[in-house]
């Protein structure tokens, strides 16, 4: 994500690959007939697998949203070990646990509304959150059992895409295309290993490809585990707070 970029040096390096509900800000996503705001919070372990250039990098971590109040805690385990919050006012905090310190930034970027559970949570999956994001839908096809609709962007981003493609699978997407401004695919992300909870259905493998120019790739693959919702997600880290005497990078 750009926004790395801006993060202090030291901790840039310290700071593990985000998962796929922030990769690209989490902007796309959709499906229908779950039940609106039924799940008060959720927990999940997830494990991320990134691969560039022949290198492989792992990272672990355990994530904790409160749908009241739109809190998300991701606690990463491997390979460093760091704290990331962020709310639905795009409120921004990564806490290094070994050095007691946090860089603190925000954004509507860093909205947990704008990211894979808050989608799934509040049944936005026909279109993954386009429409609130100005996005029009233009064309819908069916083709041998699935549905295709493309989504043409609102003028402030034409100078990012040109359109993207979603295909679903029995209500459920499982397929995501991103065409840059001068129509190449730059992005393709599938959606697999649907599992349905009593609250919700969600998709268990989430695979990335990132298009480079020069003809380069990064494959980043995501695997969630021990999903537990509402009355079965109980763990401290819900009410984890960053320690008043953390140091404060920015």
């Amino acid at each position: 994500m750009a926004f790395l970029k801006r993060f202090p040096t030291r901790m840039r390096h310290r700071l593990p690959k985000l998962t796929a509900i922030f990769l690209a800000a989490g902007m796309f996503l959709m499906t229908s007939g779950f039940r609106h705001l039924a799940v008060d919070r959720i927990m999940l372990h997830m494990e991320s697998q990134n691969l560039q250039r022949g290198k492989r990098v792992d990272v672990v971590a355990g994530m904790y949203y409160s749908a009241r109040d739109g809190r998300l805690l991701t606690h990463y385990l491997s390979p460093v070990r760091q704290v990331m919050v962020t709310n639905n006012k795009g409120e921004l905090s990564v806490y290094d646990e070994e050095e007691n310190t946090v860089y603190r930034e925000q954004g509507m970027q860093y909205s947990t509304e704008n990211n894979l559970i808050y989608f799934f949570l509040n049944g936005q999956l026909q279109d993954l959150g386009l429409r609130q994001m100005g996005f029009s839908l233009m064309e819908t096809s069916f083709i041998d059992g699935l549905v295709r609709t493309s989504w043409f962007p609102p003028a402030e981003m034409y100078h990012l895409f040109n359109r993207i493609e979603l295909v679903h699978e029995n209500h459920l997407p499982i397929y995501a295309g991103y065409y840059d401004a001068g129509r190449h695919l730059v992005k393709k992300v599938y959606y697999t290993n649907y599992r349905e909870f009593p609250e919700l259905v969600l998709p268990l493998t989430i695979t990335e490809f990132n298009y480079l120019p020069g003809g380069d790739s990064i494959v980043n693959r995501l695997i969630f585990s021990d999903v537990r919702i509402n009355q079965q997600a109980v763990s401290p880290w819900f009410q984890f707070t960053i320690p008043d005497d953390a140091r404060i990078l920015r």
